[in-house]
């Protein structure tokens, strides 16, 4: 097991209030229809989309770009999860009325789409099958979240690295996936050093499993990744 950065460990890389787009709740069409029930704005990176503690008046929807959750810390920030489009944060936040629990951060130019609470309940009554998804949305939020759990806390720190980027990566430009995250994100959402980081991607790095680029991971050879990552976390 890796100990690396453990009492940090359970509070990362747990997204409780966030939906990624693998989690396939809004598809592109919807999301050109809900441009046209919500509000619409364009942020540039480095924008605080929403503060920590703020009251959680609107959902928000990611409809284009990336935001990063992330956790208070004395001298900076953590990162906590990745949301990109077709996620949502904030929702489970107004259904338990609790404030925003991180900041989120947009990482590159984001275009975010957000619902005030009546906006939001209309939406859902006028679509029993989006509100079927949704709740299931939030389901696999939670299971995704056990199942990270159990990866950060049973896994040797390689086979972390290696779930971490299978279940971040995105199509690159010429097709290959790719993660583009900092070793400093990585380190944070797996509540690991950094440096122990930049040695496990070198050592993938030197079994040809992917190649590396300022600020972007190709990952060369899935299958030989998930060998690495071990079988799932959970049946």
């Amino acid at each position: 097991m890796n100990t690396d950065g453990a009492a940090a460990t359970t509070g990362r890389w747990i997204s409780r209030s966030s939906a990624e787009d693998t989690l396939g709740l809004l598809r592109r069409g919807e999301l050109s229809e809900l441009r046209k029930f919500g509000t619409v704005r364009y942020v540039d990176a480095g924008t605080v989309v929403a503060a920590a503690g703020s009251p959680a008046t609107h959902v928000q929807v990611v409809g284009s770009g990336e935001l990063e959750l992330m956790a208070r810390q004395d001298g900076g920030r953590a990162t906590l999860a990745v949301v990109r489009a077709g996620g949502v944060i904030l929702d489970i936040p107004m259904l338990l009325g609790n404030p925003m629990p991180f900041d989120a951060v947009a990482s590159r130019e984001t275009e975010m789409i957000a619902l005030s609470r009546q906006r939001w309940m209309q939406l859902l009554s006028s679509s029993p099958s989006l509100s079927l998804r949704w709740m299931t949305s939030i389901a696999r939020r939670l299971d995704n979240d056990r199942r990270r759990l159990v990866v950060v806390t049973t896994k040797p720190l390689i086979s972390q690295v290696a779930y971490l980027l299978l279940d971040l990566a995105e199509a690159g430009s010429d097709g290959q996936p790719v993660v583009r995250l900092s070793h400093t994100t990585m380190a944070h959402l797996l509540g690991a050093r950094r440096q122990s980081v930049t040695r496990v991607i070198a050592q993938l790095r030197q079994s040809n499993l992917i190649a590396t680029s300022y600020g972007s991971t190709i990952l060369l050879d899935e299958k030989g990744l998930r060998d690495v990552m071990g079988p799932e976390p959970l049946p």
